[in-house]
């Protein structure tokens, strides 16, 4: 299992875009994921790396939908292949951990 965090920046000519950001986390539920939003990118697990241009595509066309004329998406995955597949706030807790242990 892949942790992709996706940070899609639409651009518009308002201030805001929390709605436009909130549009496409309810995308990634839509097609079956658990999001992690952050003040930064949204996190997700996912099993099949062939769905992240569907997913992408799809939450183009749903913000272009709502009249945003140019989007722009960074996508990092962390396929990480020699330890079994772990829930990204797993990956959040372990760092957490280390911090305490280091006090």
């Amino acid at each position: 299992m892949a942790v992709v965090s996706f940070k899609v920046v639409p651009i518009v000519g308002e201030k805001s875009v929390s709605k436009y950001i909130a549009r496409a986390v309810e995308v990634l539920v839509e097609e079956g994921f658990d999001p992690i939003v952050t003040p930064d990118t949204t996190v997700v697990a996912v099993d099949d790396l062939s769905r992240i241009g569907e997913i992408v595509k799809r939450i183009h066309e749903e913000l272009a939908g709502m009249g945003v004329e140019r989007i722009v998406t960074l996508v990092m995955i962390d396929d990480r292949r020699d330890k079994p597949s772990r829930d990204p706030m797993e990956l959040v807790k372990s760092v957490e951990s280390k911090l305490r242990e280091e006090k």
